[in-house]
């Protein structure tokens, strides 16, 4: 499958980011080695010395196996897709950040083994046909872009793409792996994706950004409501808060995705347990 969003390396009108490096850097997540061709390279220091995300990466590691389907909502500059794609899956991407797309689409191409298993949707993942605004509080390209976000003075309009609409897109597999992580956008989107995933759907991993919303003045028991949906539109899989694992914190993955922001699997077939 031909990326949607592929721009030409060697064209410098597709590379106006001071910072980016001509020549690929080498970072290793989790034993698989990558090439990064990006401007953050603090950031994948963190990602490859394992403190960035490490029960997400965990649970992509022993969830993928080759040829499956994995849908990244929300892939950013590429950590999750191209782990994905280095375990053997083909990858659907969506972003819907104009400067992370072109920074995601360099890091593909940094990987010419990867690249062919990846295909980058350069739109915002939406309940609704239509536009999107997003905003992000730092800059654009900062992991940070939301709806929740959409008046800040860094904000602008991006076609959106439904959950009927990337499911047509994806791959054919025997099993699909689906990943979200849209900054408070998943309350909305999620109910909508999980009545259009297909059947051999395998396991979500779904990024809760409580805190996002209290922020943006979400009142307590809404945000409870808003996450109760997601929990009922997913319950025909099992649900485990991942870092509230790892720290063996007590507590039902609900209530621990209603407090804090919270990564959690939503799976058929693997058990996480303390």
């Amino acid at each position: 499958m031909p990326a949607l969003f592929a721009p030409d390396p060697d064209n410098s009108k597709d590379r106006p980011f001071e910072g980016v490096h001509d020549l690929p850097r080498q970072v290793v997540l989790r034993g698989r080695v990558l090439h990064v061709a990006d401007d953050k390279p603090s950031f994948w220091e963190r990602a490859g010395n394992g403190t960035w995300e490490p029960e997400t990466l965990e649970a992509l590691g022993r969830l993928i196996r080759p040829r499956d389907a994995v849908l990244d909502i929300g892939a950013w500059v590429g950590p999750t897709t191209l782990f994905s794609a280095s375990l053997g899956a083909r990858v659907l991407a969506v972003e819907a950040d104009p400067r992370a797309q072109a920074l995601l689409a360099l890091n593909v191409s940094a990987n010419v083994d990867l690249a062919p298993l990846i295909t980058i949707v350069p739109k915002a993942a939406s309940a609704r046909p239509g536009s999107v605004r997003l905003g992000a509080p730092r800059k654009p390209g900062d992991s940070m872009s939301s709806v929740l976000f959409a008046g800040l003075e860094n904000a602008w309009d991006v076609e959106a793409i439904t959950p009927d609409e990337i499911v047509a897109l994806l791959p054919a597999a025997e099993r699909v792996v689906v990943k979200v992580d849209i900054e408070g956008g998943e309350y909305d989107f999620l109910p909508a994706l999980a009545s259009a995933l297909p059947a051999h759907t395998h396991a979500i991993l779904v990024a809760f950004h409580p805190e996002i919303l209290s922020q943006a003045g979400v009142e307590t028991h809404d945000i409870r409501k808003q996450t109760e949906r997601v929990f009922s539109a997913l319950n025909g899989f099992r649900a485990t808060a991942l870092e509230a694992v790892a720290k063996r914190k007590p507590g039902s993955a609900l209530d621990l995705a209603c407090e804090s922001n919270q990564t959690v699997l939503f799976d058929l077939a693997h058990r996480f347990t303390d």
